[in-house]
């Protein structure tokens, strides 16, 4: 008889052999068990949808974290006519403060150039209203502020809650972006999906590529197109089909994914005749982590 994890191949002439065989075959069995259990979690990482699952529940996280930094987000806009050519540049930069716990955007530069004395006396005055107004919320009602922020940070949680369940996920291949290794994952959206909050209405309208690193589970990159017509609200804003969006993340320090640049093909008609046609490039950067018990700003600058 042979027994599993024996040297032998003939009978056992005492109990303890016999245990002892049986002891080694379970010690092999374990082993194989184990690797079975390590190939079955390596498939399930390979599953695209639960790749997806792992990193919409990361950037939940970070939704929470983001609300801790301050930094500077530059916007350029070109015009473009019907034939794709240039019409005119008009860029801006906001730095982005944390008042009473919520975000506002202080405009410092237009066009490329420092704000003119007058410009800079006139955000100065609207920063110091808005404090002010910030200021009598707070002791109005000390929770009206952050309830206010805590449903924005809802409605967005709600669609990243979303994006698994809106379209068909498939890998194809891997790609470096950035020093990280990425899975390259296409998501076509799914027919007849029914959208559950209210920014998910936008989901069906897209197809897109993600690029997702493989050792933190983090959106490095995202590429999405518009499929179909996208409106936006009562003011007849439709962003066409072919529109394009790219964003990239990077990693502050150790704690958090933060959005780094964004890029827009504009293809939009504005109410019942006007059109616009326009590339819109977008930078994030100068991170500072603000203290947590500052009431206005107090920040930290991150290498």
């Amino acid at each position: 008889m042979i027994t599993l994890g024996s040297t032998t191949t003939g009978p056992r002439s005492t109990n303890s052999g016999r245990w002892a065989g049986t002891y080694a075959g379970w010690k092999q069995a374990a082993v194989l068990l184990s690797m079975a259990a390590c190939l079955a979690a390596m498939a399930a990482a390979q599953d695209p949808r639960e790749i997806i699952l792992r990193s919409t529940a990361l950037d939940q996280r970070d939704l929470e974290l983001r609300r801790n930094y301050t930094y500077v987000v530059k916007a350029e806009q070109r015009r473009l006519d019907s034939q794709g050519r240039l019409r005119s540049v008009e860029s801006e930069e906001w730095e982005v403060l944390v008042l009473y716990g919520s975000p506002y955007r202080r405009l410092i530069a237009k066009n490329g150039r420092p704000l003119s004395a007058e410009e800079e006396r006139k955000e100065q005055a609207k920063l110091e209203k808005e404090m002010a107004r910030r200021r009598k919320a707070a002791e109005r009602d000390p929770g009206e502020l952050s309830r206010e922020d805590a449903r924005e940070l809802e409605e967005q949680k709600a669609l990243l809650k979303e994006i698994a369940d809106a379209f068909s996920f498939r890998i194809e291949g891997e790609e470096e972006v950035d020093g990280f290794l990425c899975w390259r994952i296409r998501a076509e959206p799914l027919a007849g999906y029914r959208p559950k909050s209210r920014r998910g209405k936008l989901l069906p309208a897209f197809r897109g590529l993600l690029w997702i690193t493989q050792d933190e589970y983090r959106w490095a990159r995202v590429q999405a197109e518009a499929v179909r017509t996208v409106s936006f609200g009562w003011i007849l804003a439709r962003l066409q089909p072919g529109s394009q969006l790219w964003f990239e993340q990077k990693r502050v320090q150790d704690e958090i994914w933060l959005p780094s640049s964004a890029r827009m093909k504009i293809f939009a008609r504005l109410g019942l005749v006007r059109k616009l046609n326009a590339e819109v490039d977008v930078t994030f950067s100068n991170y500072r982590k603000f203290q947590a018990d500052s009431r206005i700003v107090e920040t930290q600058e991150l290498p």
